[in-house]
């Protein structure tokens, strides 16, 4: 009499464990088809999407030799301009010091440092 209630308690105790792996399998399989029919909707759009980014990245592939032409032409622009500034400056500057010399040798320069000098002593 005891084994046959062991037996009737293990053989419930079995059923329970089924019935939960079994409705445990059936909401997974409800997950993956509803992820399946999701996957079906949207590949189309997917595809939309990736023709999409082929074309934009063929059209950078055809435009960025172009744009990298005008970065060089604009880099040497702005190079050929801080070049000519800088020769400039020094043209000024050798025309400045030869400016300078010649009236350093005048007399009017000679006698009005000679004032200074004196001035600044007195003071």
């Amino acid at each position: 009499m005891i084994f046959t209630i062991f037996t009737v308690i293990v053989f419930i105790a079995e059923l329970i464990i089924g019935y939960t792996i079994i409705s445990g399998l059936i909401k997974l399989d409800m997950r993956i088809l509803a992820a399946n029919e999701f996957l079906v909707e949207a590949n189309p759009k997917i595809k939309k999407v990736a023709e999409l980014v082929k074309a934009i990245s063929e059209q950078i592939a055809e435009l960025t030799p172009v744009y990298v032409e005008k970065f060089r032409e604009l880099r040497n622009k702005i190079m050929l301009a801080k070049l000519e500034g800088l020769i400039a400056l020094i043209l000024f500057w050798s025309i400045n010091i030869k400016v300078i010399k010649k009236i350093r040798k005048t007399k009017v320069f000679k006698l009005a440092a000679r004032g200074l000098s004196l001035l600044s002593s007195v003071v």
